[in-house]
């Protein structure tokens, strides 16, 4: 499946290809799709369903982006935004959640593969309160 393709997003190779192998190697893939260079569409096992994903390397994902993302490729059921140093603003992260669309980084996906409710999925802290990964970037 991996191929090397265009995207405005300026997502590279290598960050495709690790979300693909993730997915790829995730218990409860049962297949998967890619188009548009940067959109996943996986079939889950356990929830008998198809979920699509939008990959991209974003540092501070903000409003703004979630927004151009639904533009351009329709809702999707997450937006991935790389790994555990990158960050969604709260803002971002409610809106996502009021349109039932996960956004997550690397560090979350592996538990929002495996959820019912993949848009509400979020690790807790040790009071076991949500622990989101919230930016204080400007997005």
């Amino acid at each position: 499946m991996t191929r090397n393709g265009n995207n405005s997003w300026n997502v590279s190779f290598a960050q495709i290809s690790w979300l693909e192998k993730l997915i790829q190697a995730h218990g409860n893939t049962l297949g998967l799709k890619r188009h548009d260079d940067i959109v996943f569409e996986l079939d889950r096992k356990r929830q008998n369903d198809q979920i699509s994903i939008v990959c991209l390397y974003q540092y501070a994902m903000g409003i703004t982006a979630v927004q151009r993302v639904i533009h351009e490729f329709g809702k999707p059921s997450i937006i991935y935004i790389g790994g555990g140093w990158c960050g969604y603003t709260e803002q971002a992260k409610q809106y996502c959640l009021s349109e039932r669309i996960g956004l997550y980084v690397s560090n979350e996906m592996q538990g929002a593969l495996w959820a019912d409710d993949y848009w509400g999925y979020h690790k807790r802290d040790q009071n076991g309160n949500p622990d989101y990964f919230i930016s204080n970037e400007r997005a």
